[in-house]
């Protein structure tokens, strides 16, 4: 297995400038894959445009899920993609984006049970955490009281928080509501250490104590990195990540972000962490113990969304769409950091295409990887299994 480490250099100040990598040998433990049943197809027929239950539909895959993990049950619940036949992000369509509201549950033997459910409203980019009692699922956009296009109308984003379970005996799931956060928000990143919950997105910072919720959400010290949106976090060895990401300036340019940070929740403060090699934004985070943090996605090739970004403000839609057409597909590379040596890791390459815009959700002894994007506005129904030893 293909392995390289990077290490950053001495860092100036929590502002300093990204330190080129280098290599040399790595280590940790080892990334093994398992392709698990293919995410079923929506059942919901709310538009002619979309063929459902015909003999040819098919899951296209859905972007944003809602992914969690309630005991032996996996949910994974609303999402968005562009399902009219033919038709892409890019190409006119009637629809747009659509945002779904169905939920699949997978049972403890790994295929998805054959039970209808729904959501409250349709919803996707949230951020979810799973937890003893349920998954964490806060903010996301979508459309209220069911499925929805943005080409029918414009997608809302949700201040909701909750708790999302499975209810086995009456085979169903079940909803219950937090505080609301402080504003709506959608594509945050959140984790649970203890009973503090924590969510991140642009300049905001924020805490709920699910033993003593009735506060509601507290305002923290912000990131002293830039504000950013669609980053990655996780809860590493009792303090929270947060990793990468992207932001506008208000001329319409972006930056891609490398630098992580940590919070330590007992002093109330941010530590600049080693560099990553590249921008995950969009990607996956998961602590295997209190010394490694796994890491996928991302996408390396940052001059082609800058030209995909000058040819839609200059209005050239063909362009776009044939930059689309032969994008060649997310990072694939996974990364580990060892908080003992202050380094990342390459130690594996993900066995299919990269799965960005989904998260991922502990299973028994798996990391569970449901569905999301492949190439910009194409996704995919695969699952995957990913265990580490």
């Amino acid at each position: 297995m293909r392995r390289r480490t990077f290490a950053a250099g001495a860092v100036a100040g929590p502002l300093a400038a990204a330190t080129p990598a280098h290599a040399d040998a790595g280590g940790g433990p080892q990334v093994t894959f398992r392709r698990l049943p293919d995410l079923p197809p929506n059942p919901t027929a709310w538009n002619d445009a979309i063929p459902v239950r015909t003999p040819y539909w098919r899951q296209l895959g859905l972007a944003g899920l809602l992914v969690g993990s309630h005991g032996p049950y996996l949910i994974a619940a609303g999402g968005a993609n562009f399902p009219e036949p033919a038709l892409t992000a890019t190409r006119p369509n009637h629809l747009g984006k659509v945002y779904w509201s169905d939920a699949f549950v997978m049972g403890p033997d790994r295929t998805w049970l054959d039970v209808r459910l729904t959501l409250p409203d349709s919803l996707a980019y949230s951020a979810c955490v799973d937890a003893p009692s349920g998954v964490l699922v806060l903010g996301g956009e979508g459309f209220r009281g069911g499925p929805g296009g943005t080409a029918l109308a414009p997608a809302e984003k949700f201040p909701d928080a909750f708790r999302l379970r499975y209810d086995p005996a009456a085979r169903r799931l079940i909803r219950e509501d937090l505080p609301a956060l402080p504003r709506p928000m959608s594509y945050a990143v959140a984790a649970l250490i203890g009973t503090a919950l924590y969510v991140a997105e642009g300049a905001d910072f924020h805490s709920l104590d699910l033993a003593h919720p009735a506060p509601g959400w507290q305002t923290l010290p912000p990131c002293p990195g830039p504000a950013r949106t669609v980053a990655v976090g996780a809860a590493l060895g009792g303090r929270f990540l947060l990793l990468s990401g992207r932001s506008s300036t208000p001329d319409g340019a972006w930056t891609f972000h490398r630098d992580a940070h940590s919070y330590n929740p007992r002093t109330s403060t941010w530590t600049r962490l080693p560099d990553l090699p590249w921008c995950v934004t969009a990607g996956q985070a998961w602590p295997l113990n209190d010394r490694y943090l796994l890491v996928a996605g991302g996408d390396k090739d940052l001059a082609r969304w800058n030209l995909v970004q000058q040819q839609t403000a200059a209005a050239h839609p063909d362009t776009v769409t044939w930059l689309y057409d032969h994008h060649t597909g997310f990072n694939r590379e996974l990364l580990l950091y060892d908080t003992l040596h202050s380094r990342w890791h390459v130690v594996a390459d993900f066995p299919g295409p990269s799965q960005v815009t989904t998260p991922a959700a502990r299973l028994g002894d798996d990391l569970v990887l449901v569905s999301g994007e492949v190439r910009p506005g194409i996704r995919t129904p695969a699952v995957w299994a990913i265990r580490t030893g």
